[in-house]
Parts: structure tokens; sequence; C-alpha cells
């Protein structure tokens, strides 16, 4: 799962609150908009075009050994896990 980095700041950039939003730093403290806006502009500056929005992900992907890593810079994202046939049975209540 992965988020749009141009979309979220397009996003941000149409509320005028000063409420904190959704988005975290590294500590877990909510960010206000402005500070969201701006840690999302160092994202673009590095390059990404897509962030991973699960804790889970990484580069390489910590979740599958045969992950080729998340994809930053295409808009690619996650490029999926392999499941077991066990997982792909399983059917959700």
């Amino acid at each position: 799962m992965c988020l749009s980095v141009r979309g979220a700041i397009n996003d941000l950039q149409r509320r005028r609150s000063r409420k904190s939003t959704e988005y975290r730093d590294d500590t877990g403290r909510a960010l206000y908009r402005e500070e969201a806006i701006d840690a999302l502009m160092d994202e673009l500056a590095k390059g990404r075009e897509v962030i991973p929005m699960h804790k889970g992900c990484g580069n390489p992907c910590k979740n599958s050994c045969q992950c080729k890593g998340f994809d930053y810079k295409d808009g690619g994202g996650c490029p999926g896990h392999p499941i077991d046939e066990k997982e792909s049975t399983h059917v959700n209540p």
C-alpha cells in the first residue's frame, strides 16, 4: 500500500485548518498541515513519487524475503508478496 506524494500535498493544500493531520512523524506525533506538507515536499526532493503507508514496509521489504523492494520513483509502490496456498484459501467472514 502506498501514498501518492503529489496527491497528498494537493489534498493538504486544500485544507485550511490548523488542526493536526493524520500524518505522523517518526515519534508518532501528529503533524500540523504545514509540517505535513513540508515533510511530503522533502520526499519529492528525494525523487519519491510514492511512499509506503504501512509501517512494515521498507526497502528492501521486511515482509518477504522474495520482495524486490519498494518502488519510490516510478510510482509502483509495493511489488506484492507471494502467499502460500493456506493463505490464498482463507476467506474473511
